[in-house]
């Protein structure tokens, strides 16, 4: 379990990238597409390309925000480091590094590996 101090850091650094992805997708969100009627093939289908990049970036910040958005709750009803899954404590180790963890590296390996089928 985390110290006082530890889950203020941990809450601190979670609003923070919370903001820079709320900027992040409002920046993407605005871009627009390029006018493709003048463009040669080669760049409409670099424009193309570009577009699925940008849309499959704004999909990971999203869930992401989403995931970050589920740990902030977790702090405040005070259940921050509890697997979904299993209930058990997620590591300390796992949560430093990844703060946002909604899942204990066994049941999110086991999440993985089912997508996967």
């Amino acid at each position: 379990m985390f110290k006082k101090e530890e889950l203020a850091k941990i809450k601190e650094d979670l609003l923070i990238r919370k903001k820079e992805l709320e900027e992040g997708l409002e920046s993407m969100s605005q871009e627009k597409i390029s006018d493709t009627g003048s463009q040669d093939e080669g760049d409409q289908v670099m424009s193309v390309t570009m577009e699925a990049l940008r849309n499959s970036l704004q999909d990971t910040d999203y869930n992401e925000y989403k995931n970050i958005l589920n740990a902030l709750k977790a702090i405040e009803v005070g259940n921050y480091g509890i697997c979904k899954e299993c209930g058990e404590q997620i590591s300390t180790k796992r949560l430093k590094y990844n703060p946002n963890a909604q899942c204990c590296i066994d049941c999110q390996q086991r999440l993985e590996e089912l997508e996967q089928l």
